[in-house]
C-alpha cells in the first residue's frame, strides 16, 4: 500500500497480518499468500509543530489519499498486478 505523501501527516509503516505459503505448481515456487478475509493497518500521525498546528486549525476532518497494489491468482494462472486508489477521512479532534 501507498500512501501519497502529505504535508504535515507521516505514514507508519504498514501492519500486514502473517501471511502462509502456497506452492505454485505451474511455476514450481512457494509464495506468500493470503486466502481469507484480512484487515491491513495504516497508522497516519499528525505532526505537532507549530506550522502544522496552524494549517489544521479549525479544520475537522482531514483527507488522506493512497494505492493499493496487489497480484491476484489462482492455482492455474498469475493475474498481472494491479492498483486500487483509496481514499480516506479521518476526523481531527
Amino acid at each position: 500500500m501507498r500512501v501519497t505523501p502529505q504535508p504535515f501527516v507521516r505514514a507508519l509503516p504498514l501492519e500486514y497480518p502473517a501471511s502462509e505459503i502456497y506452492f505454485f505448481e505451474p511455476l514450481d515456487e512457494r509464495v506468500p499468500v493470503y486466502q481469507k478475509p484480512f484487515t491491513l493497518v495504516q497508522e497516519m500521525v499528525l505532526e505537532g509543530q507549530p506550522e502544522a498546528q496552524k494549517a489544521l486549525s479549525g479544520k475537522d476532518s482531514l483527507t488522506v489519499t493512497g494505492f493499493l497494489d496487489y497480484q491476484d491468482f489462482d492455482d492455474k494462472l498469475c493475474f498481472s498486478p494491479a492498483s486500487v486508489p483509496l481514499t480516506w477521512t479521518l476526523s481531527l479532534r
